[in-house]
């Protein structure tokens, strides 16, 4: 069946999800868990961009690291692009009252040294669990790192401190409210896939590409990436799509969606 993705963003539900995600946010009773559980259900919404149609929760590094999420991309030719994700409450302050940082936001940018690290020295074990065109790190990377802490603040000394030390540390620190900035501008959903190439185009049927669209799709496992991340070096969603597609699971709001007329 073919969905009509465009009109979600005027929906009912996408408000309800838009009201319940700022519900969370501006409880500060919750913790880290609460944000990643609802965020594994909604990657569509918050954490991809285009070209990206797989989020993966909880990727080992190893047997010592866990990332949050891993946002993969297509890279087509040039290889797939990872992106890292630490993720704390929205409810941490990144500097304390004497300006420096909070044990909380210094613990997560140790976390993302720890995976750069880890895959430096790791070089068999990055290219079978993160396959790309290249396993370099610190420079012309196929990987990406990202912090999603706090709230958004107007101190422009704050401001100018973070963006120094996301420079220094080749990250992105973005706040939560960001994320609620990024579903909120979202003018609609498109109703096949953004991957423009030969393979995707001229081997998959618009039913598929349909499918691989839908905005409802929640993170897949670690053990779930590790069963099709073999084929992952280049032009991934087209070399995988079948598996794709047989892996994801949809959250609940789905069901309502495909209930509506249009």
């Amino acid at each position: 069946m073919i969905y009509n993705w465009s009109k979600l963003t005027q929906t009912e539900i996408y408000r309800d999800i838009l009201s319940q995600w700022e519900s969370l946010v501006n409880n500060k009773a919750l913790k880290e868990k609460d944000y990643q559980e609802f965020l594994r259900t909604h990657p569509a919404i918050f954490l991809t961009i285009i070209e990206s149609y797989l989020v993966i929760s909880k990727l080992k590094l190893g047997s010592d690291y866990e990332t949050d999420f891993v946002v993969v991309r297509e890279g087509y030719s040039d290889g797939t692009i990872y992106e890292l994700i630490e993720i704390e409450s929205p409810h941490t302050k990144l500097f304390d009252s004497s300006g420096k940082l909070s044990s909380k936001f210094n613990s997560a940018l140790q976390q993302i040294r720890d995976w750069k690290r880890w895959l430096i020295d790791n070089k068999s074990q990055f290219k079978k669990i993160l396959p790309t065109i290249n396993t370099k790190v610190l420079q012309n990377s196929r990987l990406q790192f990202k912090i999603i802490i706090g709230r958004r603040t107007d101190d422009l000394l704050e401001l100018e401190k973070r963006r120094q030390i996301a420079e220094t540390e080749k990250i992105e620190i973005i706040s939560f409210d960001r994320l609620t900035d990024i579903a909120k501008r979202r003018r609609n959903f498109q109703n096949e896939s953004t991957i423009s190439s030969a393979q995707m185009h001229f081997n998959v049927t618009y039913e598929q590409e349909n499918e691989l669209a839908n905005p409802f799709f929640e993170c897949i496992t670690d053990s779930e990436w590790r069963k099709m991340c073999y084929k992952g070096g280049a032009h991934f969603h087209t070399n995988q799509l079948e598996n794709i597609l047989r892996t994801r699971t949809y959250n609940e709001h789905f069901d309502k969606f495909r209930n509506l007329i249009f």
